[in-house]
């Protein structure tokens, strides 16, 4: 083993390791930093940029992480859609003074 595959599988151990305490934390309501989100997600693209198979419980909260993203952008797209529909039905009150 050379010393950069040593190294990402080093990576990869620790971060299996911090998933299984973040995966726990959120079982258990506690909170769970943006840090280690953050350190999940830089370890979850090292890893793959050079091929390494990502440690189970990491793969489930990049999907999980992927899977809240996507929410967040529908609902963030149902938001504007309905403002544009509320601004379209109010049109016709707009330049108007109170009475």
């Amino acid at each position: 083993m050379t010393a950069s595959s040593e190294r990402l599988s080093e990576v990869s151990r620790l971060a299996g390791l911090l998933a299984d305490q973040v995966l726990e934390a959120q079982t258990l309501g506690r909170l769970v930093l943006d840090q280690q989100i953050r350190a999940l997600l830089d370890a979850a693209l090292l890893l793959g940029d050079y091929n390494v198979p990502l440690p189970p419980l990491l793969t489930q909260i990049v999907y999980e992480i992927d899977a809240e993203t996507g929410r967040m952008a529908e609902t963030d797209a149902v938001e504007q859609a309905e403002a544009k529909s509320m601004a379209w039905l109010l049109r016709p009150f707009q330049g108007r003074k109170g009475p």
